[in-house]
């Protein structure tokens, strides 16, 4: 009986290091910039891209928000990990602010698995009702996520620029 003890013991310990981490640990603990907000998950092959807010300060130590990404590989089963270059731009723009950035995902032989491009920003006027993203050959349109500290898009893939389109209220449309 007392040698089945050590053995449990080791089994319980080898157990309970193997769990799966969860997303927001990997959040809280693997992305090196303060995560003030975490404004949408977008499910993308083989994990997410995460689109949050960062706490930052600027030449002069005034304190400011930066939306950015982060690309979060695995899943809720095997676990998760922060599989994403981690920077920060900041911009200002008095209607949108865009960013670009691309993801690159290797196997352990240093293949490339994934590349997953993402065009994100700020919607810093509130007419602007719907935001299309350009690419090679096509327009669509992005998805607006609003939230309490503003508006914000996110759309993967080849997409050269975005504008936000508004209507005032004569229903005319203009293009920014």
């Amino acid at each position: 009986m007392k040698q089945t003890w050590p053995i449990i013991l080791i089994l319980f310990l080898l157990l309970t290091a193997c769990r799966a981490v969860p997303i927001n640990k990997v959040i809280e603990e693997e992305i090196p910039f303060n995560v003030k907000e975490v404004i949408h998950k977008e499910k993308v092959r083989d994990g997410v891209i995460l689109l949050y807010t960062t706490r930052q300060k600027n030449e002069k130590k005034e304190e400011f928000d930066a939306v950015t990404v982060a690309y979060l590989k695995g899943n809720e089963k095997d676990g998760w990990e922060n599989a994403g270059h981690n920077h920060w731009e900041f911009g200002e723009d008095e209607r949108l602010t865009v960013f670009k950035n691309v993801f690159y995902d290797y196997d352990s032989r240093g293949g490339l698995e994934n590349r997953i491009p993402v065009i994100y920003g700020q919607i810093e006027k509130s007419d602007i009702s719907l935001i299309e993203v350009v690419g090679k050959e096509e327009l669509k349109r992005a998805r607006i996520i609003e939230r309490e500290s503003g508006r914000y898009f996110l759309k993967v893939g080849e997409y050269e620029f975005a504008r936000g389109v508004s209507t005032n209220v004569s229903n005319e449309v203009y293009l920014e």
